[in-house]
């Protein structure tokens, strides 16, 4: 059995993508990072398929007005070939979200979204749900 774990450490209000995993000896193990840097503490995953599929989160903050950034990307890391994909978006930035999978479709409800397509910045919390049809990568 293997367990994958995302370090996505804040020190100085960085964010790393770094990813290991314990192996069965357990000793860890460096693992391609991420497409994006994104903390571990404020992104929803789900496991489907032998994929993890991760859903929003926060990231780096902005270089000019050090805001907190949110992430509207879905993340897809293929347990089968050891590969990251981004296969969607969301129809917005959001952190702190649930995320669930049933008959083939992906959910996203509640946590705080962002300020509007201009401003990845966090304003307020939501009470909504979507969902989508969700194509893994092979």
């Amino acid at each position: 059995m293997c367990v994958l774990t995302f370090f996505t450490l804040v020190v100085l209000k960085v964010v790393f993508s770094d990813v290991y995993m314990l192996d069965e000896e357990m000793k860890w193990k460096v693992m391609p990072s991420m497409p994006k840097p994104d903390s571990h503490i404020e992104f929803a995953w789900k496991v489907v398929n032998n994929s993890i599929v991760i859903v929003g989160g926060t990231t780096e903050k902005h270089p000019e007005t050090k805001k907190m950034v949110l992430v509207g990307e879905i993340f897809q890391f293929n347990l089968n070939t050891m590969k990251w994909y981004v296969i969607g978006k969301l129809p917005y930035r959001v952190k702190t979200t649930l995320v669930g999978y049933w008959d083939g479709n992906l959910y996203f409800t509640s946590g705080q979204r962002d300020k509007g397509p201009d401003d990845p910045a966090p304003r307020k919390v939501i009470a909504e749900m979507w969902r989508t049809k969700l194509i893994l990568n092979p």
